[in-house]
């Protein structure tokens, strides 16, 4: 399965308390831009200097791994713009789960398969994207 990996992926893949992913049909995976924003993000919520460091180094290591994200580009606007559609026809609110929807966007436009730890923020998309839970 060539897969785009979710942030929570990610944070699982790097975290002492949760357990892996099974991530074994995955044959090729790509990580979006957006996850290293998410990841950067949760590096600065926190006013502790020692967590601070740990998510540096954690989000430094994934990077490493993983390389360059997908960037979030034209082609994953229009999908964005379909989703939001699903969205409004579905009664949900646009607001609601934005780096959820984007990153799902970027799934679509790439043509690969979302993989996830939470399968449930991406239920109103069903029929538009592949959605695995790990």
């Amino acid at each position: 399965m060539r897969a785009l990996l979710d942030t929570n992926i990610l944070v699982a893949l790097m975290s002492a308390e949760e357990e892996d992913p099974d991530l074994d049909e995955v044959d090729e995976s790509w990580v979006s831009s957006l996850t290293w924003t998410e990841l950067l993000l949760g590096m600065h919520v926190t006013d502790k200097l020692g967590i601070y460091k740990e998510r540096a180094s954690r989000l430094d290591h994934l990077q490493s791994a993983f390389g360059p994200g997908l960037p979030f580009d034209d082609e994953c606007v229009e999908m964005y713009g379909e989703i939001l559609s699903r969205v409004d026809q579905r009664r949900g609110s646009p607001r609601a789960h934005r780096f959820d929807r984007m990153i799902a966007a970027t799934a679509m436009a790439n043509d690969l398969v979302l993989v996830t730890r939470n399968a449930a923020d991406f239920t109103m998309l069903d029929d538009l994207l592949d959605v695995v839970e790990r």
